[in-house]
């Protein structure tokens, strides 16, 4: 059995596969029948939350165990920790063991990249972060693949972060200017493109209509009830709203507060796989929302880019 981690996975394939191996999977996503994933299951700890995820093709069972713990910043530990098991369909044969932080962070940009390609302008050039950690450093790397990015603007109350994400994008994209933001209201302004990847349980940005007019807004954080990353006029300007997987309606607070205040309209949520399936969906609101929770497919696609690319190396 084979064991990777995170430095392999980040290096095993090219962004742009792993972009178009997320795109399969949430074309997929919406045809019954051609996978079997159960709902994931949440243990919450205290303030800490695992949580169990598996999902079957007729390739490929997968299952993902993820621990976040809060506490461990304090710890100088990271705060998600996470394993991926990769077994053979037919045999039930262990195949991989893989470090599940990095595939989270790898799929989960590729899936942002994705809403980028068919939610943003062409022609965006500038890109925002809220939250310079692991997952927002591999969500600015993955964004400036899929558009001409020539600036990012980036808020993070941690100082090492913003300071690290800096240094990593810089050793990327040496031409793309980074832009330390004095708070995420500079960030919404400066940007055409703004990912949230937060743990907060309000919304990370004031409540003024003029933030959010005519951007594209991408939410990776809130993935409970009690946890926001966007404030009411954001909602309101929105005419539809785009998610990974519409399981994310009883998941996220992203989606649950809006709907339940009257914001937006439950039928106003589409999946993005609808979106990349059907092309009459009319999205002529310049002002745009891409909300992700994840779901155990995409892991899934993620391993299966991992394991098969191996193999082919291997044999060559």
């Amino acid at each position: 059995m084979n064991y990777f981690d995170s430095q392999r996975i980040e290096n095993i394939a090219p962004l742009n596969e792993w972009i178009g191996m997320m795109e399969k999977a949430l074309r997929l996503s919406i045809e019954p029948g051609s996978y079997v994933m159960p709902k994931r299951m949440h243990l919450d700890y205290g303030a800490d939350t695992f949580l169990l995820m598996p999902c079957i093709t007729d390739e490929y069972w997968v299952t993902k165990l993820v621990s976040f713990c809060p506490g461990n910043k304090s710890l100088g530990h990271p705060s998600i920790y996470g394993s991926v098991v990769l077994n053979d369909t037919k045999t039930g044969e262990p195949l991989a063991v893989m470090d599940g932080s990095a595939i989270t962070a790898m799929r989960t940009a590729a899936v942002t990249a994705v809403g980028i390609r068919h939610l943003s302008p062409a022609n965006s050039h500038s890109l925002g972060i809220i939250g310079a950690g692991t997952q927002g450093l591999w969500q600015a790397v993955f964004a400036c693949s899929e558009r001409a990015i020539n600036e990012i603007w980036v808020f993070d109350q941690n100082r090492e972060n913003l300071l690290h994400f800096a240094e990593k994008m810089k050793s990327r994209y040496p031409k793309i200017r980074v832009f330390q933001a004095a708070d995420s209201s500079e960030v919404a302004m400066n940007s055409d493109i703004i990912i949230c990847a937060t743990n907060s349980q309000h919304p990370v940005f004031p409540d003024e209509k003029e933030l959010f007019t005519n951007k594209t807004f991408i939410g990776i954080g809130s993935y409970k009830p009690d946890c926001r990353e966007f404030p009411e006029s954001l909602f309101r300007q929105v005419s539809h709203i785009f998610v990974d997987t519409l399981d994310g309606k009883k998941e996220s607070g992203d989606l649950i507060t809006p709907v339940k205040n009257n914001w937006i309209a439950e039928n106003k949520i589409y999946s993005i796989g609808s979106l990349l399936a059907d092309k009459s969906i009319q999205t002529p609101n310049p002002t745009r929302l891409f909300k992700t929770v994840g779901f155990a497919l995409l892991d899934l696609f993620a391993a299966k880019l991992v394991y098969e690319t191996h193999i082919t190396q291997w044999q060559d």
